[in-house]
């Protein structure tokens, strides 16, 4: 009974043996192995020609260009950056006669500074790296004038205003800042081939610490007075904001041919030791109303830094890179919104912050990797 059994089950059994095994040869060798047939079904064998003809197939799975196995990277661009402040528009300078705002903390608006930013990484392929980066923006300045036609005057806002000048006649609002940015992170890398566009992705996802430095000064510079001689009477404030904190992001870089783009995005979270300094408040008549006030304080900030740069390779090394960027900056304790327009012992000694500004503007540089 059991040799029945077992030849019955062997009758049931036998092709799908044969099929598995007509199935691998053809997956490993494209050749298929003849289950025995009868001698007028035999094929010839070919003797005197290749048993395969490749000459039509196309393997899309061999890379065209060749994995970028640099291990070093750096970078040099000069930076072309505008600037709008995200701040309290306070009044400034306002009509003495009714009361009409004529300049606020948002009217001055900064024309497209200059900077710099550098890069120097090294990283071993399809594995990790590390990099250290800094930008920074001068000269970022801007200014705001008012004037008035006798009798209308001009002055600041507040019980201030006629203690410190009499009969305004003009104003200027003037404001400068600069920005420095440091920053060491540390990534995992990995290169993928893309087929269908016949490049090469490199993605780095990365982590590392981020330092901001925001340092600002702003000053009301008022002339009068009809009735006495032009004088012009300064009120100035300054802030200083260091960052510190963590931040994440991803890059990707797309290569082809002499061509490659490049993108980031990073986000960080940052605190913030701030401080203000108001200078000796001087009036028309040269009496002091008050002297040096500063106040400090900390706050939680936010970087946001976005960037994408088309890259074209000069040689093996050296590549051109052009690029547009934008950075988000919040938590910042801005100039204009330290002026203090009360009559008190206090008025100057408080620190008003949580503002934030927005930078976005082009690149233009050089890299190099090898």
């Amino acid at each position: 009974m059991a040799t029945l059994t077992d030849s019955f089950i062997w009758r049931w059994l036998r092709p799908w043996w044969v099929f598995a095994a007509a199935a691998v040869l053809i997956e490993t060798t494209s050749c298929v192995s003849p289950v025995p047939a009868a001698a007028q079904d035999l094929q010839p064998v070919p003797t005197d020609e290749s048993a395969y003809d490749i000459s039509n197939y196309a393997f899309r799975d061999l890379p065209s260009v060749a994995e970028p196995l640099w291990t070093n990277y750096a970078l040099t661009e000069a930076l072309f950056w505008g600037r709008d402040n995200q701040a309290a528009n306070v009044p400034l300078v306002i009509n003495r006669d009714s009361g009409v705002p004529l300049i606020s903390a948002n009217d001055p608006q900064f024309p497209v500074a200059a900077g710099v930013r550098a890069f120097y990484g090294e990283r071993n392929p399809n594995e990790c790296g590390w990099e250290l980066g800094y930008f920074g923006v001068y000269g970022m300045s801007a200014s705001r004038f008012a004037s008035t036609t006798p009798p209308q005057a001009l002055e600041v806002p507040g019980d201030l205003g006629p203690q410190l000048t009499a009969d305004g006649e003009t104003a200027t609002v003037k404001y400068n800042s600069t920005i420095n940015s440091a920053e060491a992170n540390v990534f995992r890398t990995s290169n993928y081939w893309r087929d269908y566009t016949e490049s090469w992705l490199t993605l780095d996802w990365l982590a590392g610490f981020r330092y901001i430095g925001v340092e600002e000064q702003a000053s009301i510079n008022t002339t009068c007075c009809i009735n006495t001689t032009n004088t012009t009477v300064p009120y100035s404030v300054r802030t200083r904001n260091n960052m510190f904190g963590g931040q994440i992001g991803s890059r990707a870089r797309w290569t082809w041919d002499r061509w490659a783009l490049e993108g980031w995005a990073k986000a960080g979270i940052l605190g913030n030791s701030e401080k203000q300094i108001q200078d000796p408040l001087i009036n028309y008549q040269g009496g002091q109303l008050r002297g040096t006030r500063s106040a400090t304080g900390t706050d939680v900030g936010f970087i946001g830094d976005i960037n994408i740069s088309a890259i074209y390779r000069l040689t093996d090394v050296w590549g051109i890179r052009v690029g547009y960027n934008t950075v988000w900056i919040g938590g910042l304790a801005l100039a204009p919104n330290q002026f203090n327009f009360a009559d008190s012992e206090l008025a100057g000694t408080g620190l008003n912050s949580g503002d934030g500004i927005f930078l976005s503007g082009a690149n233009l540089g050089l890299e190099a990797r090898w």
